[in-house]
């Protein structure tokens, strides 16, 4: 009966290190949420860097944009202990929010100053997390 148990033991072990199941260490996983971090951070200036001749899809564009990073930063977040990204993640809903809440007619002008507080909302949590981390800057 030991033996089974060893032997099933040692199957899922193997099955789990071959899917991927081990942890990253803890250095490992505030280097890769640092990085997204980052990569949050380009897609907020992305976002905010467009021309008068973008329209309100451009803006829903980059807030695509940001919406994925996001996920990024809330799934590297969750293998980094004691972090708390509830401010980032309520910044990034209320951007969300506003950007989905733009009338299709507005101009770029309009759109950009109406969700600009929610962008800075996003950008100060974000710096508020790179700062925690010790994030290096880029």
């Amino acid at each position: 009966m030991k033996t089974w148990i060893l032997f099933v033991a040692i199957v899922l072990i193997l099955a789990c290190a071959g899917a991927g199941c081990v942890q990253p260490s803890e250095e490992e996983a505030e280097a890769q949420l640092c990085q997204d971090l980052e990569e949050l951070g380009v897609a907020l200036e992305s976002m905010e860097n467009t021309s008068l001749r973008s329209s309100v899809g451009d803006i829903r564009e980059g807030r695509d944009q940001v919406q994925s990073a996001m996920e990024n930063v809330r799934s590297s977040a969750g293998q980094v202990a004691n972090i708390r990204v509830d401010e980032l993640n309520a910044a990034s809903e209320d951007l969300d929010r506003s950007v989905e809440d733009l009338p299709d007619d507005a101009t770029v002008v309009e759109a950009i100053q109406t969700i600009r507080p929610q962008v800075q909302a996003v950008r100060d949590a974000r710096q508020n997390l790179t700062t925690e981390l010790n994030c290096p800057q880029q």
